[in-house]
């Protein structure tokens, strides 16, 4: 008498989402193409985001001291991201802003232009 053996194999699908899928396209871009889809933006803040993360977008705001300051965001949120990560605002949205000023820890990071006083 002969005994068949069958083997099963399982095989497990998983699906990314869309932004899974989206972050994993704009790591393929070249700092070029980058600058191309995510030009230099203004806001009335500081702020950081995790889903604005491997963009290498610049962002420009005017502080309480009427300084114009110029930041990149992935090499600040790099620097902030230990502390961050920690923070129960960062966790439940991702996101984390200032409206003085930039964190004392991250400003050797930005460029900054004194601007004419308001009359």
């Amino acid at each position: 008498m002969k005994t068949k053996v069958t083997k099963i194999e399982e095989v497990v699908v998983t699906t990314k989402t869309n932004k899974e899928l989206l972050q994993e396209a704009i790591a393929k871009l070249t700092p070029e193409e980058l600058a191309l889809i995510y030009p230099p933006i203004e806001r009335a803040n500081f702020v950081v985001r995790k889903s604005w993360y491997g963009r290498n977008q610049t962002i420009t705001f005017i502080n309480n001291k009427n300084q114009r300051v110029t930041y990149k965001h992935d090499e600040v949120l790099d620097v902030m991201l230990p502390r961050l990560s920690i923070m129960p605002c960062w966790i439940k949205r991702e996101y984390w802003s200032q409206s003085t000023d930039m964190p004392s820890n991250v400003r050797h990071l930005a460029t900054v232009e004194q601007l004419a006083p308001v009359k």
